[in-house]
């Protein structure tokens, strides 16, 4: 059963962000500690609780299996011919580098955790349709022109993250609770706090969430940008104003269909082994020849 925080006593939720040394840095824990919102309820009095979970939270727990799943199941496996870089200090649009025969293959690691229910309105099936933002794309192929998207494909696995998250009790379970409600100023930092402190207890049972290695999947940013072109209804976001409101959008994603413009994985993976990083490289930036309509003026 999840932990609401509000019904914990002050002393356990103070307790728990010492367990993870969240101190001042976040507005939330500073006021709890400050003993402002008295010992029954100590959250309850915080303003801005949300009226939804803040998936942008729980997002950093499913990619982070991702990302891990994928560096042993896979990346594991291509060390012995190939140099694996690990760019996540960097902050930049790679999380890894594949270095080959003096090339390197850019990879970024993506989940798709929750099923798009409304994907029939750009043609495809909720089951296969994944979202990537069309910004993000645009930003990195100006520093990262050959970068490749993996993402892990599991519409459940969102589900089973926070159903375990939520089954631990105790410390790990009051601050998920806390991160879930409330965000403001320096919620990001102990965010990150937060997440280390859980894969560094649990992260072996976390990895275990994810489904068997064949449901990572590959797109370059470069093909996202050329289904963006073709089918611009694909990017509802770009000219949809939200009914009512006189404001576009601000979800600008491409869908993208899983079976018809992604490759698995795994065949990525044979072609690195058997034809080398360059030959990878070059299918993300050769092109076919399409007629496309254009008026002269």
């Amino acid at each position: 059963m999840a932990v609401d925080a509000r019904q914990v006593p002050h002393a356990d939720v103070v307790a728990a962000l010492d367990a993870v040394d969240i101190g001042d840095v976040w507005l939330v824990a500073r006021a709890i500690r400050g003993g402002v919102l008295g010992q029954g309820t100590p959250v309850a009095q915080v303003p801005d609780r949300k009226t939804a979970p803040i998936l942008g939270f729980r997002n950093q727990v499913v990619g982070r299996i991702a990302e891990r799943v994928f560096r042993g199941r896979h990346l594991a496996r291509l060390e012995p011919q190939f140099t694996i870089h690990d760019y996540h200090e960097r902050g930049d649009n790679r999380d890894y580098g594949i270095e080959g025969g003096g090339a390197e293959l850019p990879v970024n690691v993506k989940t798709a955790s929750t099923l798009f229910r409304n994907a029939r309105q750009f043609g495809l099936e909720p089951e296969d349709c994944i979202p990537i933002s069309s910004y993000k794309a645009l930003n990195a192929i100006r520093k990262v022109p050959d970068l490749v998207y993996v993402d892990l494909v599991d519409f459940k696995l969102r589900e089973r993250t926070d159903a375990y998250v939520e089954a631990l009790g105790g410390e790990l379970a009051i601050l998920w609770d806390l991160f879930s409600w409330y965000g403001g100023k320096g919620a990001k930092e102990a965010q990150n706090r937060y997440v280390d402190a859980l894969f560094a207890e649990h992260g072996a049972d976390l990895d275990a969430l994810a489904p068997g290695v064949g449901n990572f999947r590959a797109i370059s940013a470069q093909r996202v940008l050329a289904i963006l072109r073709e089918n611009p209804r694909r990017c509802p976001g770009l000219g949809v104003k939200a009914a009512g409101t006189g404001a576009f959008n601000a979800e600008v994603n491409v869908h993208v269909s899983v079976a018809q413009e992604t490759w698995p994985w795994d065949e990525v993976e044979r072609l690195l082994l058997t034809e080398g990083v360059a030959a990878v490289r070059r299918l993300t930036t050769e092109t076919e020849t399409r007629d496309v309509p254009a008026p002269r003026l």
